[in-house]
């Protein structure tokens, strides 16, 4: 019996699993941890706790609840957020795809490592060529263009067909190479919002693919939390590494998603299509509303949002179309 196939039947093992990672935490950042609950800090556990129960159950990851609360809540500078977001999906979306494979047969894996491949490419090109172009404001904005953007790819999806599980995917050079690319722009996204590799996958999957919708968002979780380790080694390793304030963030966090995710990620299996609308909906509308309302931006330049709100309607319209004609 191979380890995966433990896990999936033994699920004290899975409980164990998360207690000795908790352990692990509490050796090495317990102290920390308790000297770290400062005003306005300790805000982060509760905004968390909601994040990484977002993070496990639909396909919009951590980093849509992190990414506005630390820029509107605390006043935090949206490269920070980004790194904020990467740090703890990296925790929370891991713990809960831990949850996910244990428990999920039939995943494309050969999807995922060559979508992780182009995410990977993606995230390195982000960091070290656009993240220091491109103003906080526009970031805060495209953050929630994003968002509003793939809401209205679900409201699409959701009335689709989607019914297969195929765990191989790719089947001919034109389905290759546009998972390559989804990767890469998946990886772009994340490297300068946090998240990103998971939506742009769960469209890949929904869109083009017609994967049924849940099992979509179980590898969308997947997806983020690998870009989210990915995107953090490179972070460590070549740009600079984390600041203080993400550490101080992440320490408190840490253990609230580690065990909010797979909470999340179980829910995402019984949940009612309708209610996961309505929880994923109100996320949205709640940002977008809060970025109305909190953010201030130039009105000479609500013709470019405009203009990359429809071309991004249309590129994942014209990834249904080629799904359409797959086999034209």
């Amino acid at each position: 019996m191979s380890l995966l196939d433990f896990f999936r039947n033994q699920r004290i093992a899975i409980f164990g699993l998360y207690v000795c990672l908790a352990f692990v935490y509490a050796i090495f950042f317990g102290q920390v941890f308790a000297e770290s609950w400062v005003y306005p800090d300790w805000f982060i556990a509760p905004i968390m706790a909601f994040g990484s129960f977002v993070a496990g159950s639909t396909f919009l990851g951590g980093g849509a609840v992190a990414f506005p609360a630390l820029t509107k809540i605390l006043a935090i500078d949206p490269v920070t957020a980004k790194e904020f977001s990467l740090a703890i999906q990296a925790v929370g979306m891991s713990s809960a795809s831990l949850y996910i494979v244990s428990r999920v047969r039939n995943l494309p894996y050969n999807f995922m490592a060559l979508y992780l491949g182009g995410s990977g490419i993606g995230l390195f090109t982000s960091l070290a060529f656009i993240e220091s172009h491109i103003p906080a404001v526009d970031l805060r904005i495209s953050f929630t263009l994003f968002l509003l953007c793939f809401l209205a790819v679900y409201l699409f999806t959701r009335h689709s067909h989607n019914v297969s599980t195929e765990a191989h995917l790719e089947k001919t050079y034109r389905d290759v190479l546009i998972t390559l690319a989804g990767g890469i722009l998946g990886g772009l996204v994340s490297g300068l919002l946090g998240s990103g590799a998971d939506l742009i996958g769960f469209c890949l999957l929904a869109l083009y693919f017609r994967i049924e919708i849940i099992r979509a968002t179980q590898v969308s979780v997947i997806l983020m939390a690998v870009s989210s380790i990915m995107g953090l080694g490179l972070k460590t390793l070549f740009f600079g590494g984390l600041g203080q304030q993400v550490t101080d963030l992440w320490i408190i966090a840490a253990p609230v998603v580690l065990f909010g995710a797979p909470l999340g990620a179980a829910l995402c299996r019984r949940i009612p299509p309708n209610l996961l609308l309505t929880f994923i909906s109100v996320i949205v509308m709640s940002e977008v509303i809060s970025t109305i309302l909190l953010v201030p931006f130039d009105r000479n330049r609500i013709f470019i949002y405009g203009f990359a709100v429809v071309t991004s309607l249309l590129v994942l319209f014209f990834i249904g179309y080629l799904a359409t004609h797959k086999h034209d």
